[in-house]
């Protein structure tokens, strides 16, 4: 039975090509293009002060005062799938407490 753990020469590595050379590059060239050019994140920042959010049906879905974008104050309407009222959760200090 031959002995795997013995090694009679010694272990080469191949050779670094022009193939290899010229794909690590291309790799590195196109990733930095792709970070360079991403999209921007373009979601609406919601200025400080009282608000009142809607949604694409026109049904009011927050309503209240607004700080950094996060609502502070305020209440927050819940809608179900088919578009009907379910809940109103009231917002105290940054936190929606209880259902109204």
């Amino acid at each position: 039975m031959p002995n795997f753990l013995k090694f009679d020469k010694p272990i080469e590595f191949p050779t670094i090509t022009d193939f290899t050379i010229w794909t690590l590059g291309s790799f590195i060239l196109f990733s930095v293009f792709l970070h360079i050019n991403k999209p921007v994140d373009n979601s609406t920042k919601i200025p400080d002060g009282f608000h009142e959010l809607f949604n694409e049906e026109n049904k009011i879905t927050k309503k209240g005062m607004f700080h950094a974008g996060e609502q502070i104050n305020g209440t927050k309407h819940v809608y179900k799938k088919d578009g009907t009222l379910s809940h109103i959760e009231k917002c105290t200090n940054g936190a929606y407490s209880k259902d109204i």
